[in-house]
C-alpha cells in the first residue's frame, strides 16, 4: 500500500468513527472525565453527544467503580485525594472545596455515584446552614432549598443522605433525618427531590445507631439499628421502611459485635463485623444478596502476611488479646470487574494503618502501598488517624448536580 493510499485509508477510518455515534461513544466512555470536558469543544456534534443523557448513562455504566477516594483529615480542614490505581499515585492534598463562596467553608458529608453531598462547615446556626450537591468532575453544584417555608426550628438534624443512581434516573433525592416534634425518642424524614424540587415528609421512625452513617444502595437508604442486629431500610421511591437482619458471627462475648465497615461499591452492600473482645487478624466481608433476603461471606481477609510486612500495625502498648491490638481501619471495599491475568486486582480492600494507606487484594492476597502519609499524620501512640467514615469514593460522572 502506497503512502497516499494509506493516508486516504486512515482519513476514511477516522471520518467513519467521527460520524458513527455508537463507535464514538464506545471510545469516549473509556476516557477520563476531564478529557471528556475538553472534547465537548471539538465540534457541535461532539458537544451534543457528550452532553446527552444517553451518553451520561453509558458513562455511568462503565465507571461505577471508584478510581480514588477523598480522605478527610480530622485535625485540619483538608482532604487527601487518594488514587486507587495499583500503580500508585501520591495523594494530593486539597486545602478545601472552593466551588462556592461559603463564609463558613465547605464540609464533605457523603459521596454517591459521582455526586458529593456537602454543607456549610459552621457548627452553630443549624437552620442557616447551606447544603450543596457537587459534581467534582464537572465542577458544577446546586444549593438545596430550605424545606418549605418553615421557620427556624429547634429540631436537630441527625443525618443527611444523598440517594443517586444514574443507571435508573438522572435525578436524585436527599434524605434529612430530624428529631420528631411528637417525641424525643422518635425521628422523621424530610425528602427533597431534584426532579420535582419539592419536599415530602415521612411518619415517625425509631432511633438507629448513627443516622449520619446511612448508606444508599439499590434504591434504599440503610442504617444499622441500635441493637446492631438488623438494618433499617428506607425505599426512597416508595417511601417505605423495612428491617433486614445482620449476619450472625461467632462472638464469645455478651457485647454487641463491632462494625468495622458498612458501605457500598459497584451496586453492592458490604459489611464487616468482628468480635468486640479479641483482636482480629482474620475476618469475612459480607455482601447483601441480590434479592436483599440476607447476607453471605463474599471475601475472606487474612492480615497475618500484612503484619509481617507492616509491623507498625501491632500496638506495643496493648495486650495481644485486646480487640484493638492490631492498628488498622477499613477505609473502603472496592469491587471491580474481573480483570485479565497480569492486570490490576479486580476487587480489594483499602486499609489505613499508622502512616500509610494500602490495598489488599481479595484474589491473590497481596498488598500494594497506595500512599505514605507525612510523619505527622499519626495519632498518639501510633494509632490510626482516619476512620471508615472519613473516606468518600470518587466516581467519574457527567451528571448534572
Amino acid at each position: 500500500m502506497g503512502e497516499l493510499e494509506f493516508l486516504n485509508s486512515s482519513s476514511g477510518s477516522a471520518e467513519l468513527i467521527g460520524y458513527n455515534d455508537d463507535i464514538l461513544i464506545n471510545i469516549l466512555v473509556r476516557l477520563p472525565g476531564k478529557s471528556l470536558l475538553r472534547f465537548r469543544n471539538v465540534s457541535k456534534q461532539w458537544f451534543s453527544l457528550i452532553s446527552s443523557p444517553y451518553f451520561t448513562r453509558c458513562l455511568n455504566q462503565s465507571s461505577i467503580f471508584p478510581s480514588a477516594i477523598f480522605l478527610r483529615m480530622r485535625n485540619k480542614p483538608k482532604y487527601h485525594f487518594l488514587s486507587l490505581d495499583t500503580n500508585p499515585v501520591s495523594g494530593s492534598t486539597i486545602t478545601s472545596f472552593t466551588f462556592v463562596d461559603d463564609p463558613a467553608g465547605i464540609k464533605l458529608l457523603q459521596s454517591c455515584n459521582g455526586l458529593l453531598l456537602c454543607c456549610s462547615n459552621n457548627r452553630i446556626g443549624e437552620y442557616d446552614r447551606n447544603y450543596y450537591i457537587y459534581n467534582p468532575t464537572t465542577n458544577q453544584y446546586t444549593t438545596l432549598p430550605k424545606p418549605g417555608n418553615r421557620t427556624p426550628s429547634p429540631n436537630t438534624i441527625f443525618g443527611v443522605i444523598l440517594a443517586f443512581d444514574p443507571s435508573k434516573s438522572e435525578h436524585y433525592k436527599v434524605v434529612f433525618v430530624r428529631s420528631s416534634e411528637t417525641s424525643s425518642h422518635l425521628y422523621r424524614l424530610e425528602i427533597y427531590s431534584s426532579e420535582t424540587h419539592l419536599w415530602s415528609f415521612s411518619s415517625d421512625i425509631p432511633k438507629v445507631k448513627n443516622f449520619g452513617q446511612g448508606v444508599y444502595c439499590c434504591g434504599a437508604v440503610h442504617w444499622i439499628m441500635n441493637n446492631s442486629r438488623s438494618l433499617l431500610c428506607f425505599d426512597v421511591h416508595q417511601e417505605r421502611f423495612r428491617e433486614i437482619p445482620l449476619p450472625n458471627i461467632p462472638n464469645d462475648s455478651d457485647q454487641q459485635p463491632k462494625c468495622r465497615y458498612f458501605g457500598e461499591s459497584g451496586g453492592r452492600l458490604h459489611l464487616i463485623l468482628t468480635s468486640c473482645k479479641h483482636s482480629t487478624r482474620q475476618f469475612d466481608v459480607y455482601e447483601m444478596k441480590n434479592d436483599f433476603s440476607g447476607w453471605f461471606a463474599k471475601y475472606q481477609v487474612d492480615l497475618n502476611a500484612l503484619i509481617s510486612t507492616y509491623p507498625e500495625m501491632t500496638r506495643s502498648h496493648s495486650h495481644p488479646s485486646d480487640w484493638d491490638y492490631h492498628a488498622f481501619r477499613v477505609l473502603a471495599i472496592v469491587v471491580r470487574k474481573e480483570s485479565k491475568p497480569g492486570r490490576s486486582p479486580s476487587s480489594f480492600i483499602v486499609l489505613h494503618i499508622p502512616g500509610k494507606a494500602i490495598a489488599y487484594s481479595f484474589k491473590d492476597k497481596t498488598s500494594t502501598l497506595l500512599h505514605d502519609f507525612a510523619p505527622g499524620c499519626i495519632d498518639i501512640e501510633g494509632c490510626t488517624t482516619f476512620e471508615c467514615d472519613d473516606a468518600y469514593p470518587y466516581v467519574t460522572t457527567l451528571a448534572i448536580a
